[in-house]
């Protein structure tokens, strides 16, 4: 099974833009049916919904990592 969160996070590291990151997990979907099916788990597993659960996971990996900085600059 893929790692959805792992895999999501990569692309966020590798990538400059939320939605160059959200293009490319959607076009990994679009060629890999197994990730396809591993993403629906995960959002059942994570509780979100399947049409925005990785734009929401990668608005949640942003935040955290603002407050982060945010944090450590005070």
């Amino acid at each position: 099974m893929n790692d959805i969160s792992e895999i999501l996070r990569t692309l966020i590291d590798q990538l400059a833009r939320t939605s160059e990151v959200e293009q490319e997990f959607v076009n990994m979907m679009n060629n890999d049916p197994q990730l396809s099916e591993d993403y629906k788990l995960w959002c059942d597993e994570m509780g979100y919904d399947m049409k925005t659960g990785y734009q929401d996971f990668i608005d949640e990996q942003l935040q955290d990592r603002d407050e982060f900085w945010d944090e450590m600059s005070e």
